[in-house]
Order: C-alpha cells, then structure tokens, then sequence
C-alpha cells in the first residue's frame, strides 16, 4: 500500500470532488427514475423466460457490471460490485493500478437494493406501464453504480484519515464509537446534506425524499469506514 501522499488520498484535492461529482449523477439519475412508476415487475423474476430465476434488473445489472469488470473497474481496491465478476477476463492489456488502500469487499449491495427498492415505492406512481421497463431499469442501474462507488469510496476516505493521525486510530482499538470520534464530521455530513437540498431544488424532486438517500449513503460510508479501519488495525497487529 502507498504512503499518504498518494493523490487519490487527497480528501479535499481528490476524494471530495469526486463525491460531488457522483452526488450531481445520482440525483440526476433519481429525477430519471421518478418520471417512470414502481414497475414492481421489473424486480421479481419472471419477465426472463430465459432466466426465470432473475430479475430484469439483476440481470441487466449483470451484464453491466461485467462489461465494467471487463476493462478493470472491480481491480481498483476502492470499488465493489452488486453481483460476482471474478471470472471476468480483461479484454485489453492494463497495468494494475496502484491502489492506495487495502482490499477489502464492502458487501453493502443487499443493503444498497433493499433501501432503493423503499425509495422508489415511497416516490414513484404506483402502477405499471410495460413500455417502459427499458427505461426504468436503464435507470435503476445507472443509479444503483452510481451509489455503490459512492459509499465504496469511504475506504479512501478512511485510510486518508488514518494517516492522518495514525496513533489515534491504534488507540481506539478499533473499538467502534471510539473510532466514531475520528470519523463523523457533522458540518461536513450538514454541507452533503444542504448539497443534496440544492440538487433536489435544482432538478425539481422533492428535498427530503433527496436528502433522505444522501442520509443513507452518510450511514452506509460511516460503516465502509469503521468495516475498514477495524480490517487495517487487525492486519496491521497480526503482522
């Protein structure tokens, strides 16, 4: 693993503006998602007949994520992915990147869908219209990426603060509410979430429905986080 310096570690250079930039896809992506209803048939299998087990979303979602996993996305150690790309083959020579954190799986995927899946009964019109499953899948993926990288980026995030203040973070333990101490910030977690109210404003989607998924996604990267650093103090004691 690199040293402190490495850029991708740069909370406010790196890290931050890619979390703004994934804030404006995802919002962008919910606006997509609420101008088509529930469609609750497009997350139960049956609409397959060649894979009567899947959803169309978790098969699209498959594909999708296989086509990134393909040209290397899942190689970088800050990603994840909702379904199992592990026999995927590169289809192109590429160095491994250089990750600056350590490997570690966040397994928020079932999370992630399940909070989704509530966010759009509670949002979307309760109907269906066939002719537009297309569209409301292409949708649900974009977003469902979009919120995976986002969380996955707390290990940055982590190991960033960790090098930060190295001996504080040993000092805890990796006791969780000790960790907590270091980790949460609330201005920071308030500005997300006047960001999230502007984004609603903007795109015209109601602000706490908004701000709501940004909460979650606070929730779910806090854990990435202390998931991270109990991983990295346990390695760094057993070494």
């Amino acid at each position: 693993m690199n040293s402190a310096k490495h850029p991708s570690l740069d909370l406010a250079g790196s890290i931050r503006p890619g979390l703004d930039i994934l804030a404006n896809e995802i919002v962008i992506s919910l606006k997509k998602r609420s101008r088509f209803p529930v469609n609750s048939e497009v997350y139960q299998p049956g609409l397959l007949p060649s894979h009567p087990d899947l959803s169309l979303l978790d098969y699209e979602l498959g594909l999708v994520e296989r086509q990134h996993a393909e040209l290397g996305r899942f190689a970088f150690a800050e990603q994840d992915a909702f379904t199992d790309v592990s026999d995927v083959s590169l289809i192109m020579q590429r160095e491994p990147p250089d990750n600056p954190v350590e490997i570690m799986p966040s397994r928020a995927g079932d999370r992630i869908k399940a909070f989704y899946a509530d966010w759009v009964n509670q949002v979307c019109e309760a109907h269906t219209d066939e002719k537009s499953f297309g569209e409301t899948v292409t949708s649900d993926v974009v977003c469902l990426l979009a919120i995976m990288e986002r969380v996955n980026l707390g290990k940055l995030v982590a190991e960033s603060k960790f090098q930060s203040q190295p001996d504080a973070f040993r000092a805890t333990g990796g006791e969780r509410s000790a960790m907590l101490e270091f980790i949460v910030r609330k201005d920071r977690e308030q500005a997300v979430r006047d960001m999230a109210t502007q984004l609603a404003n903007t795109y015209n989607l109601p602000a706490e429905s908004v701000v709501s998924v940004f909460d979650f996604m606070i929730a779910v990267t806090v854990d990435i986080e202390v998931d991270y650093l109990q991983m990295r103090l346990t390695k760094e004691r057993t070494e």
